[in-house]
């Protein structure tokens, strides 16, 4: 599914006989937030109840439903491995497990990507698996070809399952590349359910936490457009080249 199907314009405005429609009509049209919608007595209309549930189950697919191989393929993702999560439940239960490598995905990325390159490109499901169908297409590509332009050493991307944004510091300590990407879903709502952002750590490793790390967000066609996005995480990935850190203390 995805959140162009859902049937409720939340621009329309719902308030019977409004005492000045032209302002809930400015108001409706500068947020996609559910505002205006009217009431049926003290609950909300047919109408606003039904898109209210249909977000809330387009929301629990994005987390729970899991990229495909063929969608990997058609992307051109030729190397997938999974953290120490077992299933979608642990993941959401013990965060932590999402950001380190069994043995078994260590060996494979050993084996399979390039080690110790300037950039690592690794794309997660996240909390939406929606995101990554949504954006990858045109974002991978697009960032691929702009750190090439670049002229920086690139290893192989890879996919994992079940990632959180923390992975990054096992992938400096499996991979060793200067910078590390991670192109992964968030934390779907009733407005959005396929935002993707971009993470990046200059040498990440053990122990490193938010503060070392730098954030693009709301990547998708209602936010930063995915083509757009890709020069602004190249851009970012040369600062932290140049300057030799990432997180609080880049100058941006």
């Amino acid at each position: 599914m995805s959140d162009e199907l859902a049937p409720f314009d939340a621009r329309k405005i719902g308030v019977k006989n409004p005492y000045n429609k032209s302002v809930l009509e400015a108001m409706a049209d500068s947020t996609p937030a559910r505002i205006c919608v009217g009431r049926e007595g003290p609950r909300p209309t047919i109408e606003a109840w039904l898109s209210f549930r249909w977000d809330e189950a387009v929301a629990k697919d994005a987390v729970f439903g899991t990229v495909s191989d063929q969608f990997l393929k058609a992307n051109k993702i030729a190397v997938r491995v999974q953290t120490s999560c077992a299933d979608k439940r642990d993941y959401l239960g013990h965060p932590e497990k999402g950001g380190i490598f069994p043995a078994e995905a260590e060996a494979t990325l050993r084996s399979k990507c390039q080690a110790n390159p300037q950039v690592q490109v690794l794309v997660s499901d996240g909390l939406s698996y929606l995101a990554v169908e949504e954006n990858i297409p045109a974002l991978l590509p697009a960032l691929m070809d702009a750190l090439k332009a670049a002229k920086l050493t690139v290893g192989t991307p890879f996919f994992a399952d079940l990632g959180r944004v923390r992975l990054l510091n096992d992938v400096g300590r499996v991979l060793n590349p200067d910078v590390a990407v991670i192109l992964i879903g968030e934390r779907p709502g009733l407005v959005t359910q396929t935002s993707l952002s971009a993470y990046l750590a200059y040498k990440p490793k053990a122990g490193h936490t938010d503060a070392e790390r730098n954030c693009i967000s709301n990547i998708y066609k209602k936010g930063l457009n995915p083509m757009e996005a890709a020069p602004v995480i190249v851009d970012m990935v040369q600062k932290m080249l140049a300057q030799k850190v990432s997180g609080v203390a880049l100058k941006l």
